[in-house]
């Protein structure tokens, strides 16, 4: 049974602190991280939500009174078999598009791109379809940059997609009839408002082909939202499979489960084929789900664990797969991560370039300042040429300690310290070849010093015999 933790009782009960700071530490220790998300992680971007009083279905009512659609209806695949149940869902997904585009991503999703920065993110995989994670830079898998141009079976590029979209982008269209793909324009959002699907350009650019040739016109297909719903097969299901299984085969170690009810039976499938694969990674002595919370304090007890961060629990469905439930809102929750994680570890956001910086302008400004004062010893002071040697003197002398500082600094890393053996032991070698390349240019040389010298007395002493 997964343990529950309440994040605003962190701040009075001290157990419920440790484990929030231990499963904070979890998460900066970790090396590959897999985020699975829902629809909860942009509530707070200011989406309009489906329900209330001014939500997209009482939008949609205004325009289609008569029509009565439940919300899963609206999701249905089967709503394509009715026009009037077709011009509904354009409307409402056209609605739902302008909504999207005028807000902005929340805490949690630049906490996953963080993620990504930091070199720990496996994989983001979400139900969502606003595309708010490529917006603070995460490519998702239904991008027009993720399509692969060259040849082989994969429609996307598996490697650098960062952010798998399980419902596809409502940013996006595509034909019913040759499956290509558009961005989702405002001249698209015009039409689908009035409930009427465009014509595919691709279907009607050969259609007009043909008929110039005076051949039999095509069918042209009509442009959809490039959403997948229920009872719907993905068109990039392949894809989307062999990406889970290489991230499988990688052994995450963490496996983070943000803002979804966890319904859907395809997600389902996944969180538990990913926590299985993260349970197995968790150190033998690690405790188990069940254990106490005070068990948590020892170390890498974190590694190899399943954080559920909703407001509401599991169901007992997911007893022993999910490890932590943390009762809270997601962006609350990433920014305690993000608090602790700088606080217990602050090496991991020092920026390396800050030094370069400040030695370049220093040295830049030094160099100016040299170089003003001889100018104006040049025009005919006595002590200018002095001046300027000391000058030149102390900005050599200041480069030569900022230089030292970095040496020193960078030398504090592991990952430095090792940079700086190796070259250590190439300059090493560079000296010894060097050695050996002036001993044996000396050996060179006395041997020809040699052979002159028994040149000079050959010539010697034939010419004293002749004398003879």
């Amino acid at each position: 049974m997964a343990i529950t933790i309440s994040l605003s009782g962190s701040s009075t009960d001290a157990t419920t602190r440790r484990v929030v700071t231990n499963l904070s530490l979890g998460v900066a220790k970790s090396k590959k991280i897999v985020v699975v998300t829902g629809a909860g992680i942009s509530c707070s971007c200011g989406i309009p939500d489906f329900r209330s009083s001014d939500g997209l279905y009482n939008l949609v009512k205004q325009q289609y009174p008569d029509v009565v659609l439940k919300g899963r209806d609206l999701f249905d695949a089967s709503l394509f078999r009715d026009p009037m149940s077709t011009a509904v869902f354009y409307t409402f997904i056209s609605k739902m598009k302008q909504s999207v585009d005028a807000v902005s991503p929340s805490p949690t999703h630049h906490f996953i791109k963080t993620l990504d920065t930091k070199g720990k993110l496996l994989r983001s995989y979400t139900q969502n379809i606003d595309g708010l994670e490529e917006r603070v830079g995460l490519l998702g898998s239904a991008s027009e940059e993720a399509k692969n141009s060259g040849k082989g079976k994969a429609k996307i590029k598996l490697k650098d997609v960062k952010n798998v979209q399980l419902h596809g982008d409502i940013r996006r269209v595509r034909c019913t009839f040759c499956s290509a793909n558009y961005p989702f324009t405002d001249e698209y959002t015009s039409n689908f408002l009035d409930g009427a699907a465009p014509d595919c350009p691709d279907c009607a650019s050969r259609s007009e082909a043909r008929v110039a040739r005076s051949a039999r016109a095509l069918k042209v297909g009509k442009l959809r939202p490039a959403i997948v719903l229920y009872d719907e097969p993905h068109p990039l299901g392949d894809d989307i499979g062999s990406i889970q299984s290489s991230d499988m085969s990688r052994k995450p170690e963490f496996l983070i489960i943000m803002g979804t009810s966890l319904k859907v039976h395809g997600l389902k499938k996944l969180v538990k084929e990913f926590a299985k694969v993260v349970h197995a990674t968790a150190p033998v002595n690690a405790p188990s789900s069940s254990s106490s919370p005070k068990a948590t304090s020892s170390k890498n007890a974190m590694k190899g664990k399943v954080i559920f961060v909703n407001k509401t629990p599991p169901s007992s469905e997911w007893d022993g797969i999910i490890d932590y439930h943390i009762e809270c809102d997601t962006d609350a929750w990433v920014e305690r991560v993000l608090d602790d994680w700088k606080k217990l570890r602050p090496a991991d956001w020092e920026v390396q370039t800050t030094l370069d910086n400040i030695e370049n302008d220093i040295f830049k400004a030094s160099k100016e300042n040299a170089v003003t004062k001889v100018a104006t010893a040049a025009k005919g002071q006595d002590d200018g040429s002095a001046k300027a040697k000391r000058i030149y003197h102390l900005s050599d002398h200041l480069r030569s300690r900022i230089l030292n500082l970095r040496t020193l600094l960078q030398s504090s890393h592991p990952h430095h310290r090792a940079s700086g053996v190796k070259q250590l032991r190439i300059t090493q070698a560079k000296k010894v070849a060097h050695r050996k390349r002036s001993i044996q240019l000396l050996r060179t040389r006395g041997m020809q010093s040699l052979l002159r010298n028994e040149a000079c007395f050959s010539v010697r002493a034939g010419q004293q015999t002749r004398v003879l």
